[in-house]
């Protein structure tokens, strides 16, 4: 039976009558040929505005939110749930509820999300100083009850909780992220860019010299034949219901700017094209193979405006790729946020080192740093060394129907693994993308699993009333931040886990034979991606190290063991790999785990470094596995294989020697197959003392 057989007949699949048209649409499997990434026609770009991942999904059961069990620590060994106030008389402040259903919440206004002010709050990785940067409103949050739709979208397809804006700064940097793959960090096309930036009507930097002259992604797909196009409701930055916001940064680009009215880059990128438009097109069969989609202000769910209304856009955005079936099958949308605007995450981003921020990379870091200045920017920026990304986390969700089932894909992305994705596709490389971002950010595809057939079942709310009642809720009193916080404000994580995508991470921390007095850490990736890792020494104001290990490549480091004192350290990489090593000296028995992914294990390596025998106990913190105590003979070795089956493969593993008391390894994560898994089954109450 043909897919517009099967809306009018039934099929035992959905019952038309009883299901929306959007819903009868979504229940359509993919148009499956080659069962590969090929079958994809289409791929649509909807960037909303300004919000953080724990901001709206925080609270969301499965992925890593407020239950993670390893958020970093201030130098006080404060988990960083907790922070001073903006004035630190006042105390400390944590996450706390923006409840739509008794405040105005919904329209809580922006906060400062400038480069300085950003950097400032993550704090070279402690990401601790949020509320003295953005003020105390920083730590609110959404949860299901506040934002349904969104969580509904969620649970309906796959969300990406490893999802990094491009550069810890403001909206047009992100968007030249999206569109062109960088910010010219190196100065080539008229840049680095740092802020907002309009050249047509000078709205931002009256002094900016001209347009910008590197080239852009649609001006590649041009070349080479793929069609493309961006919708906008109108060409207005000012009107808030039918125009743009100004982020059409495409409008900052000499070949833009001198385009002639008939010419496609006029007719593809600055002409009114709505969402009616875009219906027309899907109905037509005449939807382009790469569309971006630029929300009205109104809509686009920047702070002062509201989720309420964001989520009737996507609704209407839904609603038009799913009139026509046919196109449906073969279209991936991607739904993705351009910064967090001023509002709190708790995860640090993956960043390159610099001369400023201590640590290593096997991988070129060229392109990366901001190490000089732009014409139009002397005044308010310097060359300070700091990373141009990656930023705090942003939502992301894969809408498709490769892409349904309410899974978690963990691995790191950035907003030019949109361009990568769409490179994979069609071919066509965007060269402006540095080898540091390609090494760290994927290409979203591992997001979903174009093997599969079966459609979405299910139903998505019903936005019809969102905008009045959003309309009511904004009526309501100011949301105010708790005067004394308490423990319960940050809730729980809604329980349960969400199945998960497999993940290219092989990755290895071990600690490793080296010069006396000092912690020798050896960073391993087998993977097929580069990856980043923060290294904290515990209760010390020495500044967190960063390390980024390409695929197949390794690094060492060494830390000074302070004489008579315990050196504390603490290592975290992405999907919940932590390695924590407490020290007083080399210990007397070498600890090192490695993933053993054909049996879905660990192997435990133990290596008795002395003349007598050492007892050494393995202690599960988190997953029911058995205490194990082994016995090692001097100079003994022996490999402990730990079977990870009955908790999907994640582990969490503390390891001590008797002879040796306090002086701990513990190794946490997750054991890739190569298949789907389900997201960490410990995840819950946040980890607020240590």
């Amino acid at each position: 039976m043909g897919r517009r057989g099967l809306l009018r007949g039934g099929g035992g699949l959905v019952t038309a009558g009883l299901l929306s048209s959007i819903n009868r649409a979504l229940a359509i499997p993919a148009e499956r040929r080659s069962g590969t990434l090929e079958d994809v026609e289409h791929v649509v770009v909807l960037m909303q505005e300004n919000r953080s991942f724990d901001h709206y999904f925080g609270h969301l059961n499965g992925v890593r939110g407020v239950g993670d069990r390893h958020p970093v620590r201030s130098p006080d060994g404060t988990p960083v749930w907790s922070q001073w106030r903006a004035k630190p008389e006042e105390g400390r402040v944590l996450p706390f509820q923006l409840r739509t259903h008794v405040t105005s919440a919904q329209c809580v206004l922006d906060l400062d999300h400038n480069w300085a002010p950003t950097h400032a709050a993550i704090n070279a990785g402690w990401n601790d100083q949020w509320p003295r940067h953005k003020t105390d409103m920083t730590m609110g949050y959404y949860t299901r009850e506040d934002i349904p739709y969104h969580y509904a979208l969620a649970d309906a397809f796959t969300v990406c909780d490893h999802y990094f804006c491009s550069t810890p700064t403001q909206t047009h940097p992100n968007r030249f992220y999206l569109m062109t793959g960088t910010v010219d960090g190196e100065g080539v096309g008229g840049g680095p860019v740092l802020d907002n930036v309009d050249w047509v009507d000078r709205a931002f930097y009256p002094e900016v010299p001209g347009p910008f002259n590197w080239t852009t992604y649609p001006e590649r797909l041009e070349a080479a034949g793929v069609s493309w196009q961006v919708y906008q409701q109108g060409l207005s930055p000012s009107d808030v219901e039918n125009g743009n916001f100004g982020t059409n940064v495409l409008l900052n680009f000499r070949n833009y700017v001198d385009a002639p009215e008939g010419s496609p880059l006029f007719q593809r990128a600055m002409t009114k094209r709505t969402l009616d438009t875009l219906k027309q097109d899907v109905l037509a069969d005449r939807l382009p193979q790469v569309s971006w989609l630029l929300p009205p202000a109104a809509y686009s769910e920047h702070p002062r405006w509201t989720p309420g209304y964001g989520a009737t856009y996507i609704a209407r955005v839904l609603n038009a790729l799913t009139a026509n079936p046919e196109v449906w099958a073969k279209t991936v949308l991607l739904v993705m946020y351009d910064e967090n605007d001023g509002y709190f995450d708790h995860m640090p981003p993956p960043q390159p080192p610099t001369p400023v921020l201590p640590g290593k990379s096997t991988v070129d870091t060229r392109g990366e740093i901001h190490d000089r200045l732009t014409p139009y920017e002397p005044k308010r920026y310097k060359a300070d060394l700091l990373p141009y990304g990656l930023g705090p986390r942003v939502p992301m969700l894969a809408l498709s129907p490769w892409s349904t089932g309410g899974f978690v894909c963990s691995e790191v992305f950035d907003h030019t693994s949109v361009l990568r994705f769409i490179e994979a596709r069609f071919g066509v490389r965007e060269t402006n993308i540095t080898p540091w971002r390609r090494s760290v950010c994927g290409d979203l595809t591992s997001a979903f699993d174009f093997s599969r057939k079966q459609g979405f079942k299910g139903n998505l709310p019903d936005t019809a009333d969102y905008r009045s009642k959003t309309d009511l809720s904004c009526k309501l009193p100011n949301p105010a931040v708790p005067a004394q916080s308490s423990e319960s404000d940050i809730g729980e994580q809604e329980k349960g886990h969400r199945p998960a995508r497999p993940l290219p991470y092989v990755l290895t921390v071990n600690e490793v034979d080296g010069p006396a007095g000092f912690c020798t850490l050896q960073f391993l990736n087998e993977g097929t991606t580069g990856a980043c890792f923060y290294v904290y020494q515990e209760l010390s104001e020495e500044k967190p190290r960063r390390y980024t290990v390409g695929a197949g490549a390794s690094l060492q480091d060494q830390w000074s063991v302070p004489a008579g004192e315990m050196l504390r350290l603490m290592v975290i990489g992405p999907n919940g790999f932590a390695r924590y090593f407490h020290r007083r000296g080399r210990s007397s028995v070498g600890i090192s785990v490695v993933d053993q992914a054909d049996a879905g294990a660990i192997v435990v390596k133990l290596t008795n470094r002395t003349n007598r025998p050492q007892t050494v106990q393995m202690h599960d913190n988190a997953y029911g596995l058995a205490k194990r105590t082994v016995v090692l003979p001097a100079r003994g070795v022996r490999p402990e294989q730990v079977m990870l089956a009955k908790s999907d493969h994640w582990y969490d593993l503390t390891v001590s020697v008797d002879a040796e008391p306090g002086v701990t390894s513990r190794f946490a994560g997750h054991v890739e197959t190569g298949r789907p898994s389900i997201t960490d089954p410990a995840l819950g109450k946040p980890v607020l003392h240590v």
